[in-house]
C-alpha cells in the first residue's frame, strides 16, 4: 500500500481565484476579515493534508484520473468543490462559493 503525502500541492482552476477575490473584498466590506482568514487556513490545511478524507466525494474524472469532492465550510457557509488526483499529490480547487445563508453570500 502507498503511503499517503505529507502534503498536497493545492493548484486554483475555473472561477477558484475570481470566487476567492469576491470573498477577500466582501470580507472587507463587512469586516469579516477574521472570519475569512480562520476559515481559508482550515480550508488550506485539510486540502494539503487530507483531501480525500476531509470532503465528500461525488464524481470520477476518468479523463483526469481523479475524483471530486465537495465540502462545507459551516462556521463561514461556504462550499467548497475541488478535485484530487488518484496517483499524484496535487488538489484542483475549483470553486470556494457562499451558500445563501453565509455572511459572504452578495445581495
Amino acid at each position: 500500500m502507498t503511503q499517503a503525502p505529507d502534503r498536497f500541492r493545492v493548484e486554483l482552476i475555473g472561477q477558484a481565484s475570481s470566487h476567492l477575490e469576491r470573498l477577500t473584498a466582501r470580507a472587507e466590506q463587512l469586516d469579516l476579515r477574521g472570519l475569512l482568514i480562520e476559515v481559508l487556513r482550515e480550508m488550506m490545511e485539510n486540502l494539503e493534508t487530507r483531501p480525500r478524507e476531509w470532503g465528500d466525494p461525488y464524481i470520477n474524472y476518468r479523463n483526469l484520473n481523479a475524483v471530486g469532492y465537495g465540502c462545507t465550510l459551516n462556521t463561514a457557509r461556504l462550499r467548497i468543490a475541488y478535485a484530487v488526483h488518484n496517483m499524484e499529490p496535487l488538489v484542483w480547487l475549483s470553486r470556494v462559493t457562499p451558500l445563501t445563508d453565509s455572511p459572504f453570500k452578495e445581495d
